[in-house]
């Protein structure tokens, strides 16, 4: 696996958006199929996914955590050097979601903008780019924004994906921090988990049909099991750190079979598990940070913490970063379903 150190970056704040629409898993059935899909929500803790609304896109609910994470931060808009949109549902083939993004926000045109084309194992893998690549500038302040609206790629009677994925976006704030602790990223990827998560439809091949996302959730399971618990222990051990001295673990939401099973390989404790899928389902990319504002909101802006980031799944790919995070600044949620219009817009 690939081993990365970053030196003076860190994480200073967080906005997740969730959009307005819910959609609870067994509303609407009964009997048999009803039994059947009790059954696999029990499996995987999900009741109920966020849907975006049919002509809401992931740049949209970016725009909104953008905005408003700007003001928290109290950042200007000429304080930011450098953006990265990681999606697989940009609103075009092109141009990309990060430099329309820079020209809604208003940033300026020296601002690097570029979208990152990943899904579960994004956030890691964006952390990690934004991070190299913020060393290398001389602005001191960037964006990562994460996320899909995964709902528009399958039909809801594919109950195999319908059931799990849902919606959302954050954002990030990452900043040049001089002294703070390193940051250790372990990755890798395998090409040969392509077939068994894919969405094969709409690009240059089988451009006319409508998307659909295929899952072997058996294979997702056997991958998840196999690379994932190496690449955290390779991670503690290039970082210097025991699973004990972990304040917590934040993997990719994807089930919470899954990563229960991931926890006891590794001997985690409950309390060190963070497990917040159950209302909003899988959001690929969005879902390491948030879950962070979902669960650890108070905790991360009130003291510093030693966490483990773990995300993994299309591609393979797979990607985990060891790091400690002081105080942040804001760790919110936008629900879109109760926030008032101000924070919209």
């Amino acid at each position: 696996m690939a081993i990365s150190r970053v030196k003076n970056i860190t994480i200073t704040g967080i906005v997740s958006v969730l959009p307005k629409q819910i959609r609870v898993n067994v509303d609407g059935t009964s009997g048999t199929k009803r039994q059947e899909i009790e059954r696999i929500v029990d499996s995987t803790g999900i009741h109920s996914l966020r849907v975006a609304s049919p002509q809401q896109t992931s740049l949209d609910l970016g725009f909104i955590a953008c905005k408003n994470l700007l003001k928290k931060m109290e950042w200007s808009v000429d304080d930011i050097t450098l953006i990265i949109f990681v999606t697989q549902t940009p609103d075009y083939p092109l141009p990309g979601n990060a430099v329309q993004l820079q020209h809604k926000l208003g940033l300026s045109k020296g601002v690097l903008a570029f979208d990152v084309n990943l899904g579960c194992s994004g956030f890691v893998y964006g952390l990690w780019q934004v991070s190299q690549l913020l060393s290398s500038l001389s602005g001191s302040k960037a964006l990562l924004v994460v996320g899909d609206t995964t709902t528009q790629q399958y039909s809801v009677t594919n109950h195999t994906v319908s059931l799990l994925f849902g919606d959302a976006v954050s954002a990030v704030a990452i900043e040049k921090s001089p002294g703070c602790d390193d940051m250790v990223f372990s990755m890798g990827s395998d090409g040969a988990g392509a077939p068994y998560l894919i969405q094969p439809n709409g690009g240059a091949k089988n451009k006319n049909l409508a998307p659909e996302i295929f899952m072997d959730g058996l294979q997702v399971f056997v991958f998840t099991l196999r690379e994932i618990p190496q690449s955290i222990a390779e991670c503690l051990t290039e970082k210097g750190w025991s699973i004990d001295s972990l304040d917590y673990c934040v993997m990719h939401q994807a089930n919470k079979m899954m990563l229960q099973k991931i926890a006891n390989k590794l001997g985690l404790s409950e309390e060190q598990l963070i497990i917040s899928m159950a209302e909003v389902g899988n959001t690929s990319s969005a879902s390491i940070p948030l879950a962070l504002c979902i669960s650890l909101s108070s905790v991360l802006t009130d003291q510093e913490n030693r966490l483990l980031f773990s995300g993994f799944g299309v591609g393979w790919s797979w990607g985990t970063a060891a790091l400690t995070l002081n105080k942040l600044k804001t760790c919110q949620v936008i629900d879109m379903a109760t926030s008032n219009h101000s924070l919209l817009n």
